[in-house]
C-alpha cells in the first residue's frame, strides 16, 4: 500500500469518527500529500456526483482539483491557507461541534480544565466572524487568528483543529468538543473558570505522564490508543452518535 493510500485510509477513518462523535455530516478532514504534491480532503458525506463513492479528492494549494471524486470543497481556503501559515501542521479537521459553538456564542474559549484538555496548552481562540471560509482572505484571517494553537472556534459556525497527523487533528477535535461539554456542565453548577496556577499544574502533570511513558519503554506506534480504539469499533461495524450528549 502506498503512502497516499495509507493517508486516504486514515482520512476515511477520521471522517467516520468525526461524523459519529458530532452527529453531523457537514464537515471534512484533510492532510498534506507527500512531497508537497497538494492536499487530500475527505468530506464526511458521499459525493453528490456519485452516491456510491466517498467524497475524497486531491487539490493543489491554489484550490485546483488534481484528482479524486467530488468537487473541491467550498471551504478549501481553510486547508490551503493554514497549511501555508503553519509548516508544522500536516492535518486539519473542520466540523460543526455543537457545544463548542455554544461556548463560542457566549464568548467563552475552550480551555484546559481537565487532564485530557491539557493537550491544548492554553485557551483556544475564537474567530469572531461567523464565516463560511470560502475566500483566500478569510482563510488567511482564520490562520492568523489560530496562531500556534491546536484548535479554534469559528463563532456561530464550528471548529477547526490541527495536528502533525490525521490522528492528532482528529483527537484534538474530539477533546475540544468534550472539553466544551465539561465546561458547560460545570458552569451549570457554578464553575467560573480555572486559575493560571491550576492550568499550569495540569500541563506539568501531563508532561510528567508523557515522560513516564517513555521511561517505562512503552512502544511508540503509528497511532494513539484512542485512535486505535475508534478504528477497531469501525472495523467491527459498530456505530454511535453523541451529538450534544
Amino acid at each position: 500500500m502506498s503512502d497516499v493510500e495509507i493517508l486516504e485510509g486514515d482520512l476515511r477513518t477520521a471522517s467516520t469518527i468525526i461524523e459519529w462523535e458530532f452527529g453531523d455530516i457537514i464537515g471534512h478532514v484533510g492532510v498534506r500529500l507527500p512531497g508537497g504534491a497538494g492536499i487530500a480532503v475527505k468530506l464526511l458525506r458521499v459525493a453528490q456526483e456519485d452516491r456510491d463513492q466517498d467524497w475524497l479528492m486531491h487539490f493543489d494549494f491554489d484550490g485546483n482539483k488534481l484528482s479524486g471524486t467530488g468537487t473541491v470543497p467550498g471551504e478549501a481556503p481553510i486547508y490551503t491557507q493554514i497549511f501555508k501559515a503553519r509548516p508544522d501542521v500536516n492535518s486539519i479537521v473542520h466540523a460543526h461541534a455543537p457545544m463548542s459553538i455554544v461556548l463560542g456564542l457566549a464568548g467563552i474559549p475552550v480551555s484546559p480544565v481537565h487532564f485530557q484538555s491539557a493537550r491544548f496548552g492554553g485557551e483556544l481562540p475564537i474567530f469572531p466572524m461567523p464565516s463560511y471560509v470560502s475566500e483566500v482572505a478569510d482563510g488567511d484571517a482564520l490562520a492568523e487568528a489560530l496562531g500556534d494553537a491546536s484548535g479554534i472556534t469559528i463563532n456561530g459556525h464550528g471548529i477547526v483543529t490541527v495536528g502533525t497527523s490525521i490522528d492528532q487533528a482528529c483527537l484534538n477535535a474530539i477533546y475540544m468538543e468534550r472539553t466544551a461539554k465539561i465546561q458547560h456542565a460545570a458552569m451549570l453548577v457554578g464553575f467560573r473558570g480555572v486559575s493560571e496556577e491550576f492550568q499550569g499544574m495540569l500541563l506539568e502533570n501531563r508532561k510528567k505522564v508523557a515522560e513516564r511513558g517513555k521511561h517505562l519503554g512503552r512502544p511508540q506506534t503509528d497511532h494513539s490508543d484512542e485512535w486505535r480504539y475508534y478504528a477497531r469499533k469501525i472495523e467491527r461495524g459498530e456505530s454511535w452518535n453523541r451529538g450534544f450528549t
